[in-house]
């Protein structure tokens, strides 16, 4: 079902769609207005000296079809750990294996 779906970084350019991907996510949720996050923000701390989140894009057919945020934290106990904030697939995409 998951055919033609490759999986890689996302780089800034992937930025609109990944701001997208979270309004989208937002709305599902009912709270459309909760976004105030912005594609400069995103850019800054995605990409910029002190980024502080990595991404991976899910594209079928040139498209950004998902996304899947993560960070690293510190645990006192652990050290380094990995933090996947979310994953997010289209509305048009779910259902078909690609979270």
């Amino acid at each position: 079902m998951t055919s033609n779906i490759s999986l890689r970084e996302g780089t800034p350019i992937d930025i609109p769609a990944l701001l997208a991907l979270i309004k989208e996510l937002a709305t599902y949720e009912r709270e459309p207005d909760a976004v105030i996050v912005t594609e400069e923000v995103l850019h800054e701390d995605g990409f910029g000296p002190n980024k502080i989140f990595d991404f991976l894009v899910a594209e079928k057919e040139d498209e950004v079809v998902g996304i899947a945020l993560y960070y690293t934290k510190y645990s006192t106990w652990k050290g380094k750990c990995f933090y996947l904030e979310d994953i997010i697939v289209k509305e048009s995409h779910r259902m078909q294996g690609i979270g």
